[in-house]
């Protein structure tokens, strides 16, 4: 038997034993790796790093601002307060998102005290910032009255000045608000005070009521702090000639207010005349006053003399008395305090000198008290100054005591103020100026 092989070479062709071509397979061209998109980060600052809202009244408000300088997307998580003294105004809800570039605003309002303003986000270098946070509580002006002290009394017809120290912990002294007031005449008025908080008042004794007085000192800040100071004081009653309208003053006889001068003239260089004027608005008690005024007796030949007289406003009839060595107020009830320039010895005049000497109910005759003088006709002008305490009479020429001493039959009276003069066959020009009427009303 013959057998037969079939060789089958298949690297001899491309075809295999079904006799068809082989598919080639679909082939895919390399391409190049894909880079991985870069990565971004927050970056976190936040200004200002600290604050401190120095002395605020109710509230300060500070504006912080948190910003993103990364260049990625930054996440503000929380905001939180250490301390309840500052809160947080107006912001985004949270969490919240600040694009690269830009920053979020938070209102921080702070009262007195110390806080901690905490700031959570997604920066990976620096998720929490701290803001240390700091205010002062504005403190009342410190206010004090230097002078007067209290207790003072003021002179009748005095400009006096208070003076007072103020200072604040936070407003300049020169922008505090000041204001003086009394509690019987009202408002005062009030200038700021200097750099140095220095606060002064000047009064004018002649618009004073008389009695006590609480002066209060206002001072305001500009947080609307308010403080009040008193300090007592006490006005004696009276009055100065400036004070007073002539109206109200009595002129009989040859005398007359001389107007170009300011003054009051009793009489002329003329024989026999007799003037008086007194003030007529109120009285004054005649054992509890102090006087004083100026005066001129020169320019004649030299007589007779003035007096200061106290009338007695319950018994008087008339407003002038006799002329010569009764030197205008012989026969008016009261008492009189005369400078006498001429010796009367008819009179019983104590000395041929010039003297001031004290009458009871316009008796010239009588003296109760008395003491030489120098030489008053001097073409110049004099001061007097009586002061009665009770029955005790002191009088002062040109500052220098003449009379001190206790009069027993010093009547006591509402009495008119006022003054005379007399001429007899020798003449002066008898003039009175500046006077201070001082009733003591307070302790």
């Amino acid at each position: 038997m013959r057998r037969i092989i079939l060789l089958a070479l298949a690297g001899c062709n491309d075809y295999g034993f079904s006799g068809d071509k082989p598919v080639d397979e679909p082939t895919t061209e390399p391409t190049e790796p894909t880079e991985p998109p870069p990565r971004t980060t927050p970056d976190v600052r936040v200004t200002p790093s600290s604050v401190d809202l120095g002395v605020v009244c109710d509230s300060a408000l500070q504006l912080v601002e948190i910003h993103n300088d990364g260049d990625g997307p930054l996440t503000v998580i929380a905001l939180s307060l250490s301390d309840p003294s500052f809160t947080l105004g107006s912001a985004p809800v949270l969490p919240s998102t600040v694009d690269p570039g830009s920053l979020m605003v938070v209102e921080v309002f702070g009262t007195a005290g110390d806080a901690v303003l905490r700031i959570e986000t997604d920066d990976p270098d620096t998720p929490s910032v701290e803001v240390p946070l700091t205010a002062a509580s504005d403190a009342p002006p410190l206010v004090t009255i230097d002078s007067p002290t209290g207790g003072t009394v003021l002179g009748v017809g005095e400009i006096n000045t208070f003076y007072a120290t103020v200072s604040d912990d936070a407003d300049p002294t020169e922008a505090l608000s000041i204001g003086w007031t009394s509690d019987v005449d009202g408002a005062l008025g009030g200038a700021p005070a200097d750099p140095t908080g220095v606060a002064t008042l000047t009064w004018d004794g002649n618009a004073r009521s008389s009695g006590p007085h609480v002066v209060t000192l206002t001072v305001q800040d500009s947080c609307e702090h308010r403080v009040d100071v008193a300090v007592p004081v006490c006005q004696n009653a009276g009055y100065t000639a400036e004070s007073l309208d002539l109206k109200t003053w009595n002129f009989e006889g040859s005398a007359r207010y001389d107007s170009s001068n300011g003054w009051i003239e009793l009489t002329g260089p003329y024989t026999n005349q007799a003037g008086t004027a007194f003030q007529t608005v109120s009285t004054v008690d005649s054992t509890s006053i102090e006087i004083a005024f100026s005066f001129f007796v020169s320019g004649g030949s030299g007589a007779d003399g003035i007096s200061l007289t106290a009338l007695d406003s319950t018994r008087m009839t008339s407003f002038v008395g006799s002329t010569g060595g009764g030197i205008g107020y012989a026969g008016l009830p009261g008492w009189s305090v005369e400078i006498d320039t001429w010796y009367n010895a008819e009179q019983n005049d104590p000395t041929p000198d010039d003297h001031v000497s004290v009458h009871i109910d316009g008796d010239a005759n009588t003296v109760r008290a008395w003491s030489a003088l120098p030489e008053m006709e001097d073409n110049r002008w004099h001061t007097m100054e009586v002061v009665v305490v009770g029955t005790h009479m002191t009088v002062a020429i040109d500052s220098v005591v003449y009379v001190d001493q206790d009069v027993p039959s010093l009547p006591s009276f509402p009495a008119y103020v006022g003054f005379t003069a007399a001429t007899g066959a020798a003449t002066n020009y008898h003039l009175i100026d500046a006077l201070i009427v001082e009733g003591f009303v307070c302790e």
